[in-house]
């Protein structure tokens, strides 16, 4: 009987040839397809162990409880960025960024979308991680792109007379501030 016209079932037989399909002889009472097949479950389960403690580490390490002055500590919170070019507002909207230290993550506005992502922090090093998600609205005049792509390559910050500075190899490529600035009133009330 061709195979092309038998279902599943047909293909077993009660014939001692075919009465153990992928089996393979025994030897001293064990099959050796079985012993190998043991073997690569318990390499396989030694790995997985493995790069579960490896994660483990990785993520515990991330999760710092920071001392009350470390700048760490006071990385926490909303920051919006103090503008530094004209293109930076371009959309009606100041980009914000609000640091979760306990879970490591951030989230906030781009000056057009919405933006999240986790991060590794130290009390000088900062780094985002690439798995950032943002929302998907156009952004006319604005230049989202630079911005996230700046944000993606900051490697430090320091906070100095109260505002957060990002760095890029030591250059400074934004400041941030707790509170917003209010723009200045014009003319009389």
């Amino acid at each position: 009987m061709p195979v092309a016209k038998t279902s599943f079932t047909s293909l077993r037989s009660s014939s001692p040839k075919n009465s153990n399909p992928g089996m393979g002889k025994t030897v001293c009472g064990r099959d050796e397809n079985m012993t190998a097949k043991l073997k690569s479950f318990a390499v396989m389960a030694v790995l997985i162990t493995m790069v579960f403690t490896a994660v483990g580490q990785k993520d515990s390490a991330k999760i710092v409880m920071p001392k009350k002055n470390s700048g760490l500590a006071t990385l926490s919170g909303k920051w919006y960025l103090m503008p530094a070019l004209e293109s930076d507002t371009a959309t009606g909207h100041l980009p914000e960024i609000t640091f979760d230290i306990r879970e490591g993550k951030f989230s906030g506005n781009t000056g057009c979308n919405r933006m999240a992502g986790t991060f590794l922090a130290t009390d000088s090093t900062l780094s985002f991680s690439d798995k950032m998600i943002t929302t998907r609205m156009a952004c006319v005049g604005y230049n989202e792109s630079a911005f996230l792509q700046n944000l993606l390559r900051v490697d430090s910050y320091k906070i100095k007379r109260g505002l957060l500075v990002f760095t890029i190899n030591g250059i400074e490529v934004s400041r941030w501030y707790h509170k917003p600035v209010k723009p200045k009133k014009t003319g009389t009330i």
